[in-house]
């Protein structure tokens, strides 16, 4: 059924205006690149990307366009299955990953340096502000322990501005992430990638607050 399915997807996409305008001629290789995303879902009951609609799948490819991004190995961003209440239909989301956001600041600051990270219980994370620049240091006690309590995470970025050297570093309790999370509209894929969604609240909390054009 998936195999089938695949190929009505490849028809679709091939026959698409909207992929042919953005990609022109590199549109088979592109189509290649959705492919292998959407089989590597095949078989999965709660994931399977060749059960959603094509034009979901289409619309999800042109915003990730518009955003400068692509779904590919890269992991920039990536689809996600939900079902559509209101079509009755599985669809296709576009769901943009922290290594997206990371690509987004260094796009626009190519020398940026960025760290995001969860902090577990047992860690020991410590900040320190002087004018412009912020520093951090993180402890971690067991580095091969197993890692089950989440206390909180952070993004720490460095970057140049003209000749200034900037850095700054945005900080969340594991409330203020699952606060976050509360107000989802899709929860399911909270719980299914917490780590990636959580690294998603703070890194996009650093971008509104210090970055207003990569949000």
């Amino acid at each position: 059924m998936s195999k089938d399915r695949i190929l009505i997807i490849k028809d679709g996409l091939s026959q698409s205006s909207v992929i042919g305008n953005i990609f022109a001629n590199s549109k088979d290789k592109y189509i290649t690149s959705i492919l292998n995303e959407i089989q590597k879902t095949a078989g999965d009951q709660k994931k399977d990307l060749s059960q959603c609609t094509v034009n979901s799948i289409v619309s999800s490819i042109k915003q990730a366009h518009a955003l400068g991004l692509e779904v590919d190995a890269r992991q920039h961003c990536h689809l996600v299955r939900y079902f559509n209440k209101d079509k009755q239909q599985l669809e296709a989301n576009l769901q943009v990953g922290y290594r997206g956001f990371i690509y987004a600041i260094k796009r626009a600051y190519p020398d940026a340096n960025i760290d995001c990270r969860l902090v577990y219980e047992g860690d020991k994370f410590t900040l320190k502000k002087e004018g412009d620049i912020t520093t951090y240091s993180l402890d971690v006690e067991n580095p091969f322990a197993k890692k089950d309590k989440i206390i909180g995470g952070f993004c720490y970025i460095s970057y140049s501005l003209g000749e200034k050297k900037l850095s700054f570093c945005e900080v969340m309790n594991i409330d203020e992430i699952n606060k976050i999370k509360g107000c989802a509209k899709q929860a399911f894929i909270w719980n299914a990638w917490f780590e990636e969604k959580a690294k998603v609240a703070l890194i996009r909390r650093a971008c509104k607050i210090h970055f207003s054009s990569i949000q």
